[in-house]
């Protein structure tokens, strides 16, 4: 009998907990006619449901057992269904639901595998939800636990975070009705599953979710003393989108810069100048940044031979990344960028960048960054007025780029320390050229002179070796 008594306890405590989400349940549904009460009442039941489902009393010895994995589940479904009745008539406890949501998510280590469950189940700082197709197929695959103080296994964790993640879910199909302090507790949440071991509760949330967040937010900004407040978010949702671009799974990552550079090419036209800057200096180069660095993290590891698939797909983020500015210079350049007081310092660090990653980065990457490179000196080709002393300033450096690519990698015997181009990078190079010969004749009126033009000849003898039939043409 003594053997029993704990688990006698925990049936109890498990039937308390029952009752106590059924009266939870009602409670929401029956604040119509209580007025002014509303606010505090939905606060008091969101509150006691809290407790149940983070677990804040818990001692922080605590180990989680297969007992409290089942309270956490039952608060997280009585949420979800208060949610699917009464979530529009929510006005107080929004802090007390995210907070809920975001108990159950734990972090991946950065080869992707879940972290350790601390010991305290319930820190907010470590944890991360996931998601689920529809509750019902949730409860289908939730058999009822063992009760008891033993270990709760993988499965009874996932199955928390797709609990929770339905009803982040159902959050977001609303989330134009949240106040901006609230949407900036739904962006770290969103961020926070994007992260989780589920693949497709990942993707779900950066490509969908955060997506419609976007776009909830941008409508917000039409009114004109909110904009500021709005933009800041927005700003705030890129940079959550910004972590997970490096996100050690590929689909995830690819999903996380294909949605943050569409939402930047679909506003961009009506953005400030300061949210342009901030994009620029905060999102873009940075991204570029952590991709090269995770690239050429690889390319030293003694393991890159047994590791090709995981270095090619980092070298394809990079690569769509590459594709995406190309495609922001080509819209927004000359109607955006270019006005920017930092603009001359932000064109420099990006032809520097395209210089870097000829020489240092795996090869199949060149011809992507060059083609990056020659859509935005097809985009300063429409300037007109005053900017034309910017467009030559730009194409002044890079022509001192094409002449340095040139001493690197064609010049005589240097390419013996190089990998040599590809004809697909070859042929990008020579594009470049003619696109700032082209472009500077059409902004200045004359031909290059005659020094320029000698060192252009060499550069363009020195490709004639490497574009040979004969000449080893692949990495």
């Amino acid at each position: 009998m003594v053997i029993r008594q704990p688990y006698a306890h925990q049936t109890t405590r498990i039937q308390a907990a029952r009752l106590l989400d059924e009266i939870l349940l009602v409670v929401p549904r029956n604040l119509s006619n209580i007025g002014d009460l509303q606010a505090e009442v939905q606060s008091r039941v969101l509150d006691v449901l809290s407790q149940q489902v983070i677990l804040d009393s818990l001692p922080t010895t605590h180990q989680p057992t297969s007992t409290s994995v089942e309270l956490r589940r039952m608060g997280l479904e009585t949420l979800h269904q208060i949610l699917q009745a009464v979530g529009h008539t929510i006005v107080a406890g929004w802090e007390l639901i995210f907070k809920m949501l975001e108990s159950v998510c734990r972090p991946l280590t950065k080869s992707g595998v879940m972290a350790i469950t601390p010991s305290r189940s319930t820190s907010t700082d470590s944890l991360s939800p996931s998601t689920s197709s529809t509750l019902a197929a949730a409860k289908a695959r939730l058999a009822p636990l063992q009760i008891g103080s033993g270990i709760p296994s993988e499965k009874s964790y996932s199955a928390l975070v797709k609990i929770a993640f339905q009803s982040l879910t159902l959050v977001c199909d609303s989330v134009s009705s949240l106040a901006p302090g609230h949407l900036r507790l739904c962006i770290g949440t969103l961020g926070q599953f994007g992260r989780q071991a589920d693949t497709n509760i990942a993707l779900t949330a950066t490509a969908s979710l955060l997506w419609s967040v976007s776009d909830a937010i941008q409508s917000k900004r039409k009114n004109l003393e909110e904009e500021p407040e709005y933009s800041g978010l927005w700003m705030l949702l890129l940079l959550e989108l910004l972590g997970l671009c490096t996100d050690s799974r590929a689909e995830v990552r690819d999903g996380a810069i294909q949605t943050l550079f569409r939402t930047v090419q679909l506003y961009g036209a009506t953005l400030n100048s300061e949210t342009w800057d901030q994009c620029i200096w905060t999102i873009m180069f940075p991204l570029l940044t952590e991709l090269t660095s995770e690239i050429r993290s690889l390319a030293g590891s003694d393991t890159v031979q047994r590791e090709q698939d995981r270095v090619q797909a980092w070298d394809e983020s990079k690569i769509l990344a590459l594709a995406s500015i190309g495609s922001i210079f080509s819209d927004f350049l000359v109607s955006k960028i270019i006005l920017l007081d930092s603009y001359p310092k932000a064109w420099d660090v990006f032809v520097r960048h395209v210089e870097e990653t000829v020489l240092l980065d795996n090869r199949v990457i060149t011809p992507h960054v060059l083609r990056c490179l020659e859509r935005g000196v097809k985009a300063l080709a429409l300037a007109e007025g005053v900017l034309k002393m910017r467009v030559m300033e730009s194409l002044e450096r890079v022509w001192q780029a094409i002449d340095s690519l040139g001493k690197s990698t064609l010049d005589d015997h240097a390419a013996e320390q190089n990998l040599p181009l590809t004809q697909e990078a070859l042929i990008a190079y020579v594009d470049v050229i003619q696109c700032v010969r082209s472009t500077s004749k059409g902004t200045d009126g004359k031909e290059w002179d005659l020094p320029r033009l000698t060192r252009l000849m060499v550069i363009l003898k020195g490709t004639l070796p490497l574009a040979s039939p004969c000449f080893s043409l692949t990495k």
